[in-house]
């Protein structure tokens, strides 16, 4: 029994791991502003913070915004190194495991059986931490770091972000007779930025409604530019059709954005990515159930039982 489940957790590994390397966003190439994650320059950033840090003249946002910066390449070049590593290490120690799995259940290899089991334990202690740690930057960037305008011919803002909109493409809801900015947190901007696990809604996609609206279309009559949209949401929380320069006599449900997606590019880095996520917390199931017929094994009086 020990056997077989060493041979199915090794093969379970290989296959989860062989499906997040297809998806992985970085390794194909999906993620396209990570192409320049590997060559981010943290040291100098390091040392520009340092030396800020030292000057008298410094202000704390001017510090604050440096650390951010600095952490944000940090996880940038630990990510980058990690989809390789973690992967990569995982389908080839994976594969060993599989192939002395074969070997000990057709009891052909049972001089070794101690050694497998030693093999086994640290490929699945292994592969255990170096996902587990790729996961927690995985998840972290794609759910708090700002989505750049890189997949879909999207109109962005702030340095070429994309304004952060619900299912229905609003950024903003009719509350009686003013509206609300749906994100609004006074005079900060990054919580009105969309991230990478915002882009698998349909409004970061190809909609035939918004680009072929009816004559009588709210989308067309209630929305404004991404510029505006953030300009305004950073400073109030609540304001009217005027205020934004609508004249329109309709009562708008939301306030849209004037551009739209022309693709299924956000769609298409969303599900490879929060795929390799989903595959790469199986694989870590499958190093806990590895390691621990591995550490069976290597206690075994070699009856097989």
């Amino acid at each position: 029994m020990k056997k077989t489940l060493f041979l199915i957790f090794s093969a379970a590994i290989v296959i989860f791991t062989i499906i997040s390397i297809c998806c992985a966003p970085i390794i194909n190439g999906v993620l396209t502003d990570s192409t320049n994650w590997k060559t981010e320059n943290c040291q100098i950033l390091s040392d520009t913070y340092k030396n800020l840090k030292d000057k008298d003249s410094t202000t704390d946002e001017q510090l604050k915004n440096k650390k951010k910066e600095l952490n944000q390449c940090n996880r940038h070049k630990a990510m980058y190194g990690l989809e390789y590593s973690s992967l990569i290490l995982d389908v080839v120690l994976g594969f060993i495991c599989l192939i002395l799995g074969l070997l000990h259940y057709f009891d052909v290899a049972k001089p070794f059986e101690k050694v497998t089991g030693i093999i086994g334990l640290a490929t699945g202690i292994c592969g255990f931490v170096l996902t587990l740690v790729y996961i927690c930057y995985s998840c972290y960037i794609f759910t708090n770091e700002k989505a750049p305008n890189d997949y879909d011919s999207i109109s962005s803002v702030a340095g070429g972000f994309l304004i952060k909109m619900n299912e229905k493409g609003g950024f903003a809801k009719r509350d009686g007779d003013e509206y609300e900015c749906l994100y609004y947190k006074k005079g900060k901007q990054d919580p009105l930025l969309a991230t990478y696990s915002d882009l698998g809604k349909k409004s970061y996609n190809y909609e035939k409604k918004r680009y072929y609206p009816g004559n009588d279309d709210e989308f067309d009559d209630c929305d404004i530019s991404p510029s505006d949209a953030l300009t305004i949401c950073m400073n109030q929380k609540k304001f009217s059709l005027s205020d934004i320069g609508l004249t329109t006599t309709r009562k708008c449900e939301y306030i849209y954005l004037t551009s739209k997606a022309n693709g299924f590019g956000n769609k298409y880095l969303f599900d490879r990515w929060i795929t390799t996520i989903i595959f790469s917390c199986f694989t870590i199931v499958c190093c806990i159930g590895l390691a621990i017929f591995g550490f069976l094994l290597f206690k075994s009086d070699g009856s097989g039982i």
